[in-house]
């Protein structure tokens, strides 16, 4: 789950991380440019909004 990467939080993305035997050891920071970032975070969006319309 992301929290505050990019401006985006509670969904879950795949990023790259390092991970070891007890989970995620650290985050591999990756440089996104303004509009890479921007379209991220439009895609957290879009994926939170069809999340929001479920019904489990």
């Amino acid at each position: 789950m992301i929290h505050g990467v990019y401006e985006i939080d509670d969904v879950v993305l795949s990023m790259p991380v390092i991970v070891g035997a007890d989970g995620i050891e650290s985050d591999i920071p990756i440089n996104l440019s303004g509009e890479e970032a921007l379209k991220l975070k439009e895609s957290a969006d879009a994926l939170k909004n069809i999340i929001d319309t479920l019904t489990l």
